[in-house]
């Protein structure tokens, strides 16, 4: 294939389509990955991936997926995710979809416009353009104080009436974010945060519910992503810290994201993946397996307990950090879910989706565990849950709420038990 100077692909033919990709680094400056081509073949489509020379000669270079793109030069094959890969963890999910498509006509129609359609504030550090070149790059994101602004054109979107397009620098920020509730990206007290709002469908204090979530798995002793509430007039904002931008202004990426999805190379639709198949990864590739895994461990756990079902395989991720290499991301989308089947989305141990300490317990030793140790850490965290309906309400939560998740949380946090 042609090449430009660069050592990539430089055409593009009838029947590809074409993305340049760039990593962003923490001091302002960019660096050219390399490309990804996606070919159509029999109602699917398979990704291309080739490094730049430049890329896997520099020092400041690594793999976009340790596995299934190692750093050296040649070509990579895709098949998960529309032939993206890994590369689909920088493409909204169903809100920030279903925003882009209603302002622009036509809608993305492929993965690699999905990828060029988004902006500068999505997860982790990649960037996308049509060309070697990636022009000017920068955070964009929202104040504080425009919540109540930003929730009230959110609120006229899920009514489907029009967008405020005085408001839609406000909340395109954000749109590149996983995940099914509004959201946008805003900055306070010196960081970027997630603010993620209430949603006409709710039916109880969702925010609030995983703001208490989150503050309680640290109590647990995990590694949790820092969170706080607040108010934009009449709605509830949950308040979620990036981990993965450094403090500022100005803000920059921090790392490679890679979901466990991703890690894994499943599709959405998949029905496999597990916790162990993660611990796996993560001894493969964690620069600190054992710390790694017993984090995972303490985190499928509490899980279980408090009943959080939505706990698939893009709500767990590695990042790759300059000086540091692979680590388990901190925990992030953390919410009890009292309307969901009582069982896990990926598979906890011997007996998959069940959620159960002993389900819990057949496969410790994956996670580097004994079964003595498994099972003192497991008492720590029913110790330090049993609380919980009293944590949640001095957490602002409202008794209506705290009712309903009871549904959710195991009966073994129960006090007779």
């Amino acid at each position: 294939m042609p090449r430009n100077g660069r050592g990539v692909v430089a055409t593009m033919t009838s029947t590809t389509s074409r993305v340049f990709i760039h990593a962003r680094l923490a001091d302002a400056t960019s660096r050219l990955v390399g490309a990804c081509e996606i070919v159509p073949m029999m109602g699917s489509a398979l990704g291309v991936v080739e490094y730049a020379r430049s890329w896997t000669e520099s020092g400041r270079a690594f793999p976009l997926h340790p596995d299934l793109l190692p750093l050296r030069r040649g070509q990579f094959t895709l098949r998960t995710r529309g032939g993206l890969g890994c590369l689909a963890d920088s493409t909204p999910d169903l809100w920030g979809r279903r925003i882009i498509a209603a302002s622009m006509n036509p809608p993305p129609a492929d993965g690699p416009a999905w990828l060029l359609a988004t902006g500068d504030d999505r997860v982790g550090c990649l960037a996308f353009s049509k060309t070697p070149s990636l022009g000017a790059v920068g955070e964009s994101f929202g104040s504080v104080m425009n919540l109540e602004r930003i929730a009230e054109a959110f609120q006229r979107i899920e009514r489907g009436e029009p967008a405020d397009p005085l408001s839609e620098h406000l909340y395109r920020a954000g749109i590149s974010l996983g995940g099914v509730r509004p959201k946008a990206v805003v900055d306070y007290e010196g960081h970027l945060w997630i603010a993620k709002f209430q949603r006409r469908t709710d039916e109880f204090d969702q925010c609030g519910a995983e703001d208490a979530a989150m503050r309680l798995a640290a109590r647990c002793g995990i590694d949790a992503a820092e969170t706080r509430m607040c108010k934009a007039g009449s709605h509830r904002v949950v308040l979620v810290r990036r981990f993965d931008r450094s403090p500022g202004p100005p803000y920059h990426p921090t790392g490679h994201f890679l979901s466990a999805l991703s890690a894994l190379d499943l599709d959405e639709t998949s029905g496999d993946g597990s916790y162990p198949q993660i611990a796996d990864f993560l001894h493969r590739h964690s620069a600190a397996h054992r710390v790694d895994r017993e984090e995972l461990f303490r985190r499928m756990v509490f899980n279980v307990l408090i009943g959080n079902r939505d706990d698939h395989l893009k709500n767990h991720a590695i990042m790759h950090r300059p000086g540091t290499g692979w680590r388990l991301t901190p925990a992030f989308d953390v919410l009890p879910q009292p309307d969901m089947d009582p069982v896990q989305a990926i598979s906890v141990g011997k007996h998959g989706t069940t959620p159960s300490i002993a389900n819990c317990l057949t496969r410790c030793g994956e996670f580097g565990l004994h079964e003595d140790p498994a099972r003192a850490l497991i008492e720590t965290i029913v110790a330090r849950l049993r609380g919980w309906r009293t944590f949640y309400g001095e957490s602002g939560v409202d008794g209506r709420t705290i009712d309903r998740l009871r549904r959710a949380f195991s009966p073994t946090l129960d006090p007779a038990n």
